[in-house]
């Protein structure tokens, strides 16, 4: 059994990626920190989070909500799109859990780090929004022996040899626009750009890291067809299929092609997908910002640095779409 903590901003993708956790047998989510550097708000995000694992079953994980202030600068999701994701584009009314997860009293760094000095064994972190909990965790120099015990991070996170998605999420709908300073960064990936520093804090380190970058998510878009695919109806199945059926509709991001993004990494990440390509290299961020030509953000490859990161560059949609059914299905 892998014990996962996952480190969510609670976009429609994280409650998908989620979803498809707590349904497999053979992952044990422990804890689920909640950042507000992301797509939702930090207190709707923690509601979101509770409310989802009320409805399957996991109202014995508990939820220590992060911070909404980033180490540096001040990049952000459109406000209109993060209230679109507050309620999970309407559906978070529909979701009626009889139990709610409790909430830590520690802030989400803390809780990390306690987690990780009481673990007898091996943990698996999970991030599907931007690096500043993981930041903060750092902050507090956590002895080495418990770092040792995180596994390998597995994160969505980055751009390395294809363009960024700030620009383009910036453009994909009129009332997202939100200057110069993001319609010109064409290299940063949003998970990377919300706190550029932590992002760099992280690759500083030496901790086990697998990237799972737009590079790889490309390769895995969006399809109205994987409504279809979702044949289960209890509250977890009904969840996800409303979400791809709004995201693929009324939710959709203009006519821009939208990646799965954090259910990639996800599974990915438990094995039930397998990169076909992995590339490993020293990468740096770019922490400097400006108003044109905006590079805030963007991953560099290096000839050294503190440890290779793992970079997965190729993957299959196929056997992403079946797994993901499969699991949601439970088949």
């Amino acid at each position: 059994m892998k014990k996962v903590i996952i480190d969510s901003d609670m976009g429609w993708d994280d409650v998908l990626s989620i979803a498809y956790l707590m349904k497999d047998p053979g992952i044990e989510i422990i804890g689920l920190t909640v950042t507000g550097c992301g797509e939702t708000d930090l207190g709707w995000g923690t509601i979101i989070a509770q409310h989802l694992l009320g409805i399957g079953n996991h109202s014995h994980v508990p939820v220590a909500r992060g911070t909404d202030v980033p180490l540096a600068l001040n990049n952000v999701f459109p406000q209109l799109f993060k209230n679109d994701m507050n309620d999970i584009m309407g559906l978070l009314g529909s979701l009626n859990p009889k139990e709610l997860p409790t909430l830590s009293p520690k802030p989400a760094w803390e809780f990390l780090h306690d987690t990780l000095k009481s673990a007898t064994g091996k943990v698996t972190i999970l991030s599907l929004g931007g690096f500043t909990n993981f930041a903060k965790l750092l902050d507090l120099k956590p002895a080495v022996s418990d770092l040792a015990k995180i596994e390998r991070i597995h994160a969505m996170a980055g751009a390395v040899y294809v363009d960024g998605n700030v620009a383009a999420l910036n453009g994909a709908l009129p009332a997202w626009d939100q200057g110069s300073r993001y319609s010109s960064n064409h290299y940063a990936e949003w998970n990377v750009f919300v706190d550029p520093l932590a992002t760099d804090r992280l690759l500083k380190s030496e901790l086990p890291l697998t990237l799972v970058p737009l590079d790889a998510c490309n390769q895995v878009i969006l399809d109205a067809s994987y409504e279809a695919k979702i044949t289960a109806t209890d509250p977890v199945a009904n969840l996800v299929r409303g979400i791809f059926d709004k995201k693929t509709h009324e939710n959709a991001e203009g006519n821009l092609p939208v990646p799965i993004f954090d259910p990639l990494a996800t599974l990915l990440m438990t094995g039930a997908v397998t990169a076909n390509k992995v590339d490993s290299q020293y990468l740096s961020v770019e922490l400097g910002e400006h108003e044109h030509d905006n590079h805030c953000g963007q991953l560099r490859v290096e000839t050294s640095g503190s440890r290779k990161v793992d970079i997965v560059l190729g993957v299959s949609q196929t056997q992403f779409a079946r797994q993901f059914a499969q699991i949601i299905n439970g088949a």
